[in-house]
């Protein structure tokens, strides 16, 4: 028995899951699945009689590689594993029958050994291993994704970014095999987004050499802890460090919570969360430290250090600077997140489009019924969101490969923070209008769209609230504008394009091109420019009367996040477009066009919904006109092409959902 197979031995028995095990509660019915197949196998594509799937005019497979970047065989190879009936679906189930079945399907991942090598070392290959079994797991149940990935990805994330190199080797193969189980201790009662006003003490203690951690207040008691309640022995806990009467900011420790029988360790007290919206397979506890001693060794130190005799040094000049790496962890978590939303996209379009295609109603009097995807106002629903997540997908790719390169720097935290918020926005709107768009079915359980909807809905506020990192965003990028603007009008970086402010504005839309980058750069650019020179306006109207810059910042909190949100669709234009580049020049011609496509009906989609770009000049009357045709017009292009770009996702039936095939034999009688 190896390390992985003893300690979920242990958890199996603690979560009582052999009694999961045993349930007598009936599967669902799958024979739909096996129907599905079969028509595969047979070169069919799986729909109801009388559906025709047009002929793809770009290389699927090509699309695929191209979207999932690497690790396919070992995305296949996971989703064979899914097909094990520990991994299939069930609904209404208690909390702890929940709790246990995660300890299950967790084991059975585990020992795969798929997570060797990806911690110890910070490769890329590692990485991408990481992520690929993450994104894959996501596809089958959201949470186990979180189960693992606060274990693996924020536990085993932080000790071996922050741990120094002699911890990182004697502690992350033990958390590797899971022979060290974790969880990540920061956000608290009274702090979530405000990392910096935690209140958890770790204080330096000379003469014992260890750090004393308390809890100060009510406020200050870990919250939300993912794996807490019961099966971690182990947390990262952020703290407030304090050495001879200093505090010295939120700094990592690695501290131990439960001995391995699953007893807590004198002065930590943890409690239940509780059920949630959704989630309820992950454990989430509420933690209290009293007097609790930390090991010297254990203050986590490629940062900062405290000798035996307790001087404070650190590798960083400023607080801040300590801060900000402190928090690197957080970076990988947002990557993850990012994935994970676009993967219950991919999900939900995947089995939506596929019911559009097939679902009639209404249609000319005595005359077959109109499929519902041939419908305007239905491919308007649905076709917008399908273009987005291909322009997401590919502009994720991007962060993914410099985090993968282990790239920690300012530009990773603008990247990481933008594109959380925007992703995990994209995919719930998305998981509602295909829940809306499949109708009753899309209510139903086994059609997977509203539980995926209800467990994903946190990914807006945790790793921080969207609303907070758009923030962020404009705060870290502010005053590489206000340089260009001090320097009169000498921009550098990414705003160097406004040295041509005034060729900017004179841009005629209406003799582009609407597929082209310049098209799609020149609309994005106008309202970020717009933006940022109104903010620095307001700004400074405000800070001439007397008032503080945090609190003038704060009075422009809307405006703030406008500009944040600008900034960052502007990179995602610039992103994708770079990809198409480099896609027209390897020759890949078909899957280019597309994209193209795709990236067209985006930013049509973006000027159409955001009245921001009236009010703030970047487009005319007359040309958010025209991209509201747009819209239509692209969305009628793409139409042939819906099923083939679905299917490039990769995702075999049994991780779709009865609709997305027969749902009328699956509905027979027969099938009582």
């Amino acid at each position: 028995m190896n390390i992985s197979d003893a300690t979920f031995q242990r958890l199996e028995a603690e979560f009582n899951a052999p009694s999961v095990r045993s349930s007598t509660s009936p599967l669902l019915n799958r024979q739909w699945i096996s129907d599905a197949e079969a028509q595969q196998r047979a070169g069919v594509n799986p729909f109801p009689p009388g559906v025709v799937a047009p002929r793809p005019v770009f290389d699927i497979k090509k699309m695929r590689e191209l979207l999932d970047m690497n690790n396919f065989a070992l995305r296949d190879s996971f989703y064979e594993l899914f097909k094990n009936p520990v991994f299939f679906p069930r609904y209404n189930e208690s909390l702890a029958e929940q709790r246990a079945r995660t300890i299950q399907r967790w084991r059975l991942i585990a020992k795969t050994g798929v997570f060797h090598n990806t911690l110890q070392t910070f490769t890329a290959e590692g990485r991408q291993r990481y992520e690929a079994t993450l994104e894959s797991v996501g596809a089958m149940e959201h949470s186990m994704e979180i189960k693992m990935g606060v274990h693996y990805g924020l536990f085993g994330g932080t000790v071996s970014l922050m741990g120094d190199d002699e911890q990182c080797a004697k502690w992350t193969p033990k958390i590797e095999n899971c022979q060290m189980l974790g969880c990540f201790a920061m956000t608290e009662l009274g702090h979530g987004s405000n990392v910096k006003g935690i209140q958890t003490k770790a204080v330096y203690d000379i003469p014992s050499q260890t750090f004393i951690v308390n809890t100060p207040c009510e406020e200050a008691q870990k919250y939300w802890i993912g794996g807490a309640f019961q099966s971690a022995r182990w947390t990262a806990l952020f703290a407030q460090l304090y050495v001879k009467g200093v505090c010295h900011g939120v700094h990592p420790f690695l501290v131990r919570i439960r001995n391995e029988d699953g007893t807590t360790v004198p002065g930590v007290t943890i409690g239940d969360c509780g059920a949630k919206n959704g989630l309820n397979g992950v454990d989430n506890g509420r933690m209290w430290f009293s007097n609790v001693r930390v090991p010297h060794d254990h203050l986590l130190r490629r940062h900062s250090q405290v000798s035996r005799d307790g001087t404070f040094t650190s590798n960083f000049k400023s607080a801040d600077e300590r801060f900000g790496a402190s928090l690197a962890s957080l970076s990988g978590g947002r990557v993850s997140v990012s994935a994970g939303s676009l993967v219950q996209a991919k999900l939900a379009l995947s089995i939506a489009i596929r019911y559009g295609l097939s679902r009639k109603a209404f249609g000319p009097p005595g005359q077959e019924e109109t499929r519902l995807m041939d419908y305007p106002a239905y491919q308007a629903r649905l076709i917008p969101p399908l273009a987005t997540t291909f322009v997401m997908q590919l502009v994720l790719n991007h962060l993914k490969a410099k985090w993968q390169r282990g790239e920690l720097g300012r530009e990773l935290h603008v990247w990481s923070s933008g594109f959380k918020a925007l992703i995990s926005w994209h995919s719930l709107q998305t998981l509602q209008e295909t829940r809306e768009a499949c109708g009753g079915q899309g209510y139903k359980s086994e059609n997977r769209i509203g539980p995926m909807k209800t467990s994903h809905d946190v990914a807006l506020t945790y790793e921080g609230d969207n609303h907070v990192l758009l923030q962020a965003v404009t705060k870290t990028v502010f005053s590489e504008f206000m340089k260009g603007v001090r320097s009169g009008g000498n921009f550098k970086g990414h705003f160097a394009y406004l040295k041509d402010a005034e060729g900017l504005r004179q841009a005629d839309l209406s003799g582009m091109d609407a597929r082209s980058a310049a098209f799609a750069l020149t609309v994005m650019r106008r309202r970020e420019a717009a933006l940022f020179a109104r903010l620095a306006a307001d700004l400074q109207k405000r800070t001439a009367t007397g008032v503080s810059s945090l609190q003038a910042f704060n009075d422009c909190a809307v405006l703030v996040e406008d500009a944040g949100r600008a900034h960052v669709e502007l990179l995602m234009v610039e992103l994708f477009h770079h990809t198409l580049g480099d896609l027209q020049r390897g020759g890949e011609t078909e899957v280019a066009d597309m994209l193209r496509l795709c990236g067209a009906l985006h930013t049509a989609r973006t000027v159409d919904e955001q009245v921001v770009f009236l009010r703030c000049g970047a487009v005319s009357v007359g040309e958010a006109q025209m991209m509201h045709a747009n819209v239509g017009r692209f969305c009628e292009t793409l139409r042939p092409h819906v099923l083939s770009l679905v299917e490039s996702f990769g995702y075999p039936p049994h991780l779709l959902a009865p609709i997305a095939f027969d749902y009328v034999a699956h509905n027979s009688k027969s099938r009582l």
